[in-house]
C-alpha cells in the first residue's frame, strides 16, 4: 500500500493527490517531506478484538487506518464497577496515537479493532529522524498535535466550553504549549500567580505538605485547570502542583488572562467557582483527615 502510494504520488507531476488520507497533517507538507514522513511508516495486520492500544500503558507509536474499523474506549467507574465507555469508532483514513508523539504519559483510552483491520504504524524514534531531515515534518507534527489537543478540550475544559465555538479557535491562539517532565513543579506553594494551565495530555498532583509528610489532595487530568485558586482569588498559590506523568498544558500568563475575561466575562465566573470550591476542599483536607501520603514517583 505504501509503496504503490509513495510511486502513485510521484508520478503525479505535482497533482494534488490525497496520498494517505484527507489530513491536514499531510496536506501541509511539500512533496518530499510528505514522501520521508510515508516511508516512516510500516503495514501491520490486526486481527478482530485485538487492541493496538491500552488505556494506562506507555506508547510511542501513531497508527493510520489504511482499512478496517476499531473502537476507542475508557474505563469507566460506575455503581456496577469499572466498565469500557465506547468513546469512538475510527474507520479508514483515520490518525490515532500521535498524542504519545508529544507526551509521554500514559494512554489515556484503549484502542481494539472491531473487525480485522490494516494499519499503518510509526514509531516515536523513525518519525524524530524523519523531523531531523525534514525539519518541516517536525513543526507540521507539532501543529497537528497542538489542534488535537485544542479540538479535546473543545469538548472536556470548562474555560473553552463557555466561549462560543466560533470563537475557540483565536481563544486558544493566546495560549503557549508547555511541556513537563515527570516530577516537575508547575505551580510552588506560596508564589505569585503566573498564570492560568489547561491540562491538555498527561496527570499532575495537587500536593500540600502536612508536617514533614507531603500529601496528594488531588490529581488533575486532561480538560482540568491548574493555578486558578492563585489567579481569580489573587492570593499566593496554597499548594504545589506537580507532573505525575510527562504532560502538557496549555498555558495563558497573568497579563493574557486579564485581557481573556473582559472579552469572556462567561471563563471568569466558571473559574470563580472552580477556585471557591478547590480552595474549600484543600482547607477541609488541611483541617480534618490526611489525604493520601505522596509517593515517591510525584515527588522526584
Amino acid at each position: 500500500i505504501l509503496h504503490a502510494a509513495t510511486k502513485g504520488y510521484g508520478d503525479a507531476s505535482g497533482a494534488q493527490l490525497p496520498l494517505v488520507a484527507p489530513i491536514p497533517l499531510f496536506s501541509t507538507l511539500p512533496k518530499e517531506a510528505l514522501r520521508d514522513l510515508v516511508g516512516a511508516f510500516e503495514m501491520i495486520n490486526v486481527p478482530s478484538g485485538q487492541a493496538v492500544i491500552t488505556e494506562g500503558e506507555e506508547g510511542a507509536e501513531a497508527y493510520i487506518v489504511a482499512r478496517g474499523e476499531l473502537e476507542v474506549s475508557r474505563r469507566q467507574v460506575d455503581e456496577d464497577g469499572a466498565a469500557p465507555f465506547v468513546l469512538a469508532r475510527l474507520s479508514s483514513g483515520a490518525l490515532f496515537g500521535e498524542m504519545a508523539l508529544l507526551s509521554r504519559a500514559p494512554r489515556a483510552a484503549s484502542v481494539i479493532a472491531s473487525r480485522a483491520s490494516i494499519l499503518l504504524m510509526a514509531k516515536r524514534d523513525a518519525l524524530e529522524e524523519v523531523a531531523t531531515r525534514r525539519p518541516i515534518v517536525g513543526i507540521e507534527l507539532a501543529a497537528h498535535c497542538r489542534r488535537r489537543m485544542v479540538a479535546n478540550l473543545a469538548k472536556t475544559s470548562p474555560v473553552l466550553v463557555s466561549v462560543p465555538p466560533q470563537e475557540r479557535a483565536m481563544l486558544v491562539e493566546r495560549f503557549q504549549t508547555r511541556i513537563y517532565e515527570k516530577g516537575d513543579k508547575i505551580v510552588s506553594v506560596g508564589e505569585e500567580s503566573q498564570g492560568l494551565h489547561l491540562v491538555a495530555s498527561g496527570e499532575v498532583a495537587v500536593v500540600v505538605q502536612e508536617g514533614d509528610e507531603p500529601m496528594v489532595l488531588a490529581t488533575l487530568t486532561p480538560g482540568d485547570t491548574v493555578g486558578e485558586v492563585a489567579l481569580v482569588l489573587r492570593r499566593k498559590a496554597n499548594a504545589d502542583v506537580t507532573a505525575v506523568h510527562p504532560t502538557v498544558t496549555l498555558f495563558l500568563p497573568r497579563d493574557e488572562f486579564l485581557s481573556l475575561i473582559t472579552d469572556h466575562p462567561a471563563i471568569l465566573h466558571g473559574l470563580y467557582m472552580t477556585a471557591v470550591r478547590r480552595d474549600d476542599e484543600t482547607m477541609q483536607a488541611l483541617d480534618s483527615a490526611p489525604a493520601a501520603v505522596a509517593d515517591d514517583y510525584v515527588l522526584l
